[in-house]
């Protein structure tokens, strides 16, 4: 060989390289549509599950809740692991949990199987965080934002597909087992997706894992989780006051061991930054909102009017055909996010979609007598949801720094997951507020839900509102391109 043969060789690779990004970026797309389509499928199929394996309704909340505890336990740490060693690195293992889990959900003969495959699927929660931070790393600031904005849309508009998904093979499989086969297979192949066809992340954090404190806010975040499930399943008993309690102490605890570490899980100070920590607090306002109503939703559709005197008794299928217009919207808002961006300022499209969102929600809670008028508001509801969850997390990769993404956008993930635990106890409503002598909920019900999930988007509009002008980040970015060892 030449020596200019030997010269042209890195160039060569260089090229390949960039070719690649558009392909890699689709790749990453379809891992998280594939993951919105795991999330949005288990809620229609946990009433088939309890039929199937005997669990009772009140150990239903379970199958979303083993899975809450184990992301809210996993997450972080994951996150802090993508910094240290390569985001696709950890990907990987994400991946195979998320396989191996879905095959043992899809295969379970008992209740307790079951919850060990849903907690074996709750690194799919560090999937979206562990992709931001490959993508921060190997694109510029505004391929990575389009990117981001591809990535959150996937994810939305695959939860909504999922519920269309269940309902339809439902009608040809008659086994919900056999239905969950489906998504099981295709994280199979996702699996191998991340193994073979997507490049590693170059920047590295320094330190090492901060031990002590991912065992202190893992606690105390299972602690919070486990109380606000207890107390709004089964009362605000001592017990449930205890574990929120022992929750507060645990993550205070956890704060003074961060500030004192030399190389924190979470980095506090740059957390509680003026242009960080209302993202985080959107964030979790967004969680509030997502799982608040999305049972309500569901259920309202669901009802029986000439018995309960609302609802449309739909079935599976049509309520998700109904909630489908809501992920195509979510996927549209995520594309046009980094247009809007430009044109309006960053902080302007959270405030956007949160406004949109309270509208949403306020139109809602006096227009749901007919089914176009749900249709209608779940289009505006959905491109609002699109608006924030792209772009919050575009956000926070403009402002952080480079070798602390995956764990910046892990903290952003954990609010939400976090909100979405309050959400299910705002969605109690649902148990609390009932037709006298029954267990239906009352049309009031579903409207205080509606009311308070409209609260909290005016909260997010707040939040993102209160953001402090962000700065471009001082870092160089990566191209795809370096992956060989070429220059920044």
């Amino acid at each position: 060989m030449s020596s200019d043969q030997a010269a042209a060789r890195p160039g060569t690779r260089s090229r390949d390289r960039a070719r690649a990004a558009p392909a890699a970026v689709g790749f990453l797309v379809l891992v998280e549509l594939t993951s919105g389509i795991v999330q949005g499928m288990m809620p229609a199929l946990t009433p088939g599950l309890g039929r199937a394996l005997g669990i009772s309704a009140g150990s239903l909340n379970w199958i979303t809740g083993a899975q809450l505890l184990a992301a809210a336990v996993s997450l972080p740490l994951l996150s802090r692991l993508g910094d240290l060693h390569g985001h696709r690195r950890v990907l990987r293992v994400a991946g195979l949990f998320l396989a191996v889990g879905s095959l043992v959900v899809a295969w379970s003969p008992s209740f307790a199987v079951l919850l060990a495959g849903r907690i074996l699927q709750a690194p799919l929660s560090a999937l979206l965080p562990l992709e931001i931070g490959l993508v921060r790393d190997r694109l510029s600031p505004q391929r990575a934002r389009r990117g981001i904005g591809l990535l959150v849309g996937a994810l939305t508009f695959g939860t909504s597909a999922g519920m269309v998904l269940s309902g339809t093979l439902g009608q040809v499989i008659p086994s919900v087992h056999g239905v969950l086969l489906v998504p099981a297979l295709a994280t199979v192949l996702c699996a191998g997706v991340l193994f073979w066809l997507i490049p590693e992340s170059t920047t590295r954090a320094r330190g090492t894992v901060d031990w002590a404190g991912a065992a202190l806010l893992s606690l105390g975040l299972a602690a919070l989780l486990l109380g606000v499930s207890r107390g709004s399943a089964h009362g605000w008993t001592p017990f449930a006051t205890g574990e929120l309690v022992l929750s507060a102490a645990l993550l205070a605890a956890w704060v003074a061991v961060e500030r004192a570490a030399a190389h924190p899980l979470v980095d506090i100070r740059i957390t509680i930054r003026r242009d960080l920590l209302p993202t985080y607090a959107a964030s979790f306002l967004l969680g509030v909102t997502l799982f608040g109503a999305q049972t309500a939703a569901a259920l309202f559709l669901a009802a029986a009017p000439g018995q309960d005197g609302y609802g449309f008794d739909a079935s599976t299928l049509t309520v998700g055909w109904v909630l489908f217009p809501a992920g195509l919207c979510a996927f549209g808002a995520a594309t046009v996010a980094p247009a809007l961006c430009r044109a309006t300022g960053a902080r302007a499209v959270p405030a956007l979609g949160g406004a949109l969102l309270a509208a949403g929600y306020t139109t809602l809670v006096h227009a749901h007598h007919a089914m176009w008028q749900l249709v209608l508001l779940n289009t505006v509801l959905g491109f609002g949801t699109g608006l924030v969850l792209s772009s919050l997390p575009a956000l926070i990769v403009d402002v952080s720094p480079a070798d602390r993404i995956g764990s910046a956008t892990g903290v952003y993930s954990t609010a939400k997951t976090l909100g979405g635990s309050i959400g299910s106890a705002v969605a109690a409503v649902l148990s609390s507020m009932t037709i006298k002598n029954t267990t239906v909920p009352t049309q009031s019900a579903y409207t205080t839900v509606w009311w308070l999930c409209a609260t909290a988007s005016l909260g997010v509009t707040a939040a993102a509102c209160a953001l402090r002008r962000p700065r471009a980040a001082a870092e160089p970015r990566l191209s795809w391109r370096s992956q060989d060892g070429g220059g920044r």
